[in-house]
């Protein structure tokens, strides 16, 4: 028997260790120092490596260039965090810098065309889907070309390959053209499974898609009606578009929609697309249209990524004279200083920095105007009234244009709706003037635990909101007269904000999600377009001669990924969040992710509560992403 192994009656005698040497500062402290060292100088490597693969220098742009646009997943609005890409790569180009990459583009002698290359959209909205189409659109006007390709076109996807002149697909690939579909799950039955009940406030009768995900089993008739007019809204675009770019009359898009086909194969037989081909017969494709004859000549492309570095005046473009402010809100709207998750979830969007970042511009004497970038499910009110308020305020000493995104609406409305002038793309989700609460009660989910959950507490409600119990009847009463005097205040806020009268808004209003094209007709945004768009208004409110040339500048402060983890901002010096980060690594490993993108703003909802900085977001809203 092994002396070494526990018995009953034998026991355990651990080994005796080896003996410590001794000798000045020792090998243990050499040994700190060295882990030290090598820590400190691969960090130090790291973020070397970091600022030189994610900030390519614009370098020389050869002539007889493309400029290549990859696009796949999501396309964010802003990257105030650089995140996990400061270590593992370049950061993803926003939609501003594909915009303004076309533009330069177009006015650059070396540039001859653009070669789009589309995978999956998952994470990119409509609105901004239009926004890069019109880009592209414009790009053509300069006489260059545009060639897409891709292995796998939806009908979101082929709406942004419609900007190209070219389309092709390898033989046999995914084209999907059968029409718009989306299902949207309700969590009550099972919360209540786990014994938890939903207590669900709302004001008014639209409101809302992600109010009554969790606070309804089914969707009430008012808001199905309103997804299904908004997905007819969205479809009516997407069949105008093909119609226009591809020469066919809309009902015969239709048709072929009807027909409900997946392959590529179809699609060049209906030409909807112009070339089934594989990458060589691209290739040959580009060198036909430089010009270049010679098959072992190598083409040279330029990623969208590097030429984004390229200085305007290097492309071409001349300098702004006049400077307008770009300020960006992204993300759910809170009171405070936001969150930044650099694993991938949800950023929310703190009234602080915003409202410093308006406050500067507003002050800085060279700024004619400001435009702000809004792509926002909605928020908590305080955060959002915070906003409105500033906006109020800068506007009394320069313009201020809202530019929407994908989706402006409930709170991401409320901070626009005193602004100068509003823009909005046709399938921008907006409006949503309305407001909801959902009030869970855990006491049932407490038995089902044998959780004996104990309350003290003086005065007869104050316990109402720790959710332990349900509401009383006068409780109730009392929240729901409260919450209707919010959503009155919201909507008299939208009718002074817009010169509007009160009833028309309050017919307006009911916590109704407006696709852009018919907020415009009702008076909720004034234009219909993107970045153009609002520079067009800005100079005119500014009284920008024609003539003369602006720049847009950034007014933002942009995060490291140690600041981000660290949750520092130079001004004051916070613990690191590791709740938050654990909650986000926790998320990634259990699969919950699609969860959490599938309703945007939750994962942002779900690091303000762990941080217990808000309980409830009343102001919340989203795009139905239909596919």
């Amino acid at each position: 028997m092994d002396p070494n192994v526990p018995t009953p009656q034998t026991p355990y005698v651990p080994p005796t260790p080896p003996p410590v040497k001794k000798g000045g500062l020792g090998a243990g402290l050499i040994l700190a120092l060295g882990c030290f060292g090598f820590l400190a100088l691969g960090f130090a490597g790291i973020v070397v490596l970091a600022a030189i693969s994610g900030n390519e220098g614009g370098g020389a742009v050869e002539d007889k260039s493309v400029l290549r646009m990859r696009l796949s997943g999501g396309t964010p609005e802003y990257v105030r965090t650089s995140g996990l890409d400061e270590l593992f790569g370049g950061e993803p180009v926003t939609v501003r810098q594909h915009v303004f990459n076309l533009e330069k583009a177009a006015a650059d002698k070396r540039i001859k065309g653009v070669m789009l290359e589309l995978g999956p959209l998952e994470g990119t909205g409509w609105a901004k889907v239009e926004e890069l189409r019109d880009a592209l659109i414009e790009f053509k006007k300069s006489g260059k070309f545009v060639v897409a390709f891709s292995e796998y076109l939806a009908e979101k996807e082929y709406a942004l390959a419609l900007g190209a002149d070219v389309i092709v697909m390898p033989k046999d690939s995914w084209f999907e053209f059968n029409g718009l579909a989306t299902d949207i799950s309700h969590y009550p039955g099972l919360l209540e499974k786990l014994g938890i009940e939903v207590q669900y406030f709302r004001y008014g009768k639209y409101k809302s898609v992600s109010g009554e995900q969790t606070g309804r089993t089914a969707f009430t008739e008012p808001v199905k009606e309103m997804i299904r007019q908004n997905m007819d809204v969205t479809f009516g675009h997407f069949v105008d578009a093909v119609a226009s770019s591809r020469k066919l009359e809309p009902e015969k898009v239709k048709a072929l929609i009807e027909e409900g086909r997946t392959k590529s194969d179809w699609a060049f037989e209906q030409k909807l697309i112009d070339q089934l081909g594989y990458q060589d017969e691209v290739e040959a494709l580009l060198r036909s249209k430089l010009g270049v004859t010679d098959e072992t000549e190598k083409i040279h492309y330029v990623s969208a990524n590097r030429y984004r570095n390229v200085d305007a005046t290097e492309a071409g473009l001349p300098d702004g004279k006049n400077t307008i402010a770009l300020v960006y809100s992204v993300g759910l709207i809170v009171a405070g200083k936001g969150s930044d998750d650099p694993f991938g979830g949800d950023s929310t969007q703190g009234s602080e920095p915003l409202i410093k970042a308006l406050r500067k511009a507003a002050d800085d004497t060279e700024v004619k105007a400001i435009i702000m970038r809004v792509d926002s499910p909605g928020g908590a009110g305080l955060g959002c009234d915070y906003v409105r308020r500033e906006v109020e305020r800068a506007r009394a000493k320069k313009p201020v244009i809202v530019s929407m995104s994908d989706v402006a609406a409930s709170g991401g409305y409320w901070v626009a709706m005193d602004a100068t002038a509003i823009v909005a793309q046709p399938t921008t989700a907006t409006g949503s003037i309305g407001i909801y609460t959902v009030v869970p009660n855990l006491g049932g989910l407490y038995d089902k635990l044998g959780l004996n959950n104990e309350t003290f507490k003086v005065g007869e409600h104050a316990d109402m909101l720790i959710a332990a119990r349900r509401f009383t009847e006068t409780e109730a009463k009392q929240w729901d007269t409260d919450l209707f005097a919010s959503y009155n205040r919201f909507v008299s806020l939208a009718a002074a904000g817009r010169k509007m009268d009160p009833e028309k808004m309050q017919d307006l209003a009911q916590g109704r999600t407006w696709m852009g094209s018919q907020a415009k007709e009702n008076g909720l945004v004034d234009a219909l377009g993107g970045f153009p768009a609002a520079i067009k208004l800005a100079r005119e409110a500014a009284k920008i001669p024609a003539d003369e040339t602006v720049a847009l500048k950034l007014f933002d402060k942009k995060k490291s990924l140690l600041e981000a983890l660290l949750q520092r901002d130079g001004e004051d010096e916070e613990a690191p969040e590791l709740a938050v980060t654990l909650l986000s690594k926790t998320v990634e490993a259990s699969g919950l992710r699609p969860l959490f993108k599938k309703i945007p703003g939750l994962s942002g909802l779900a690091r303000e509560v762990v941080q217990g900085k808000q309980t409830l977001f009343p102001m919340a809203e989203y795009q139905v992403d239909y596919r």
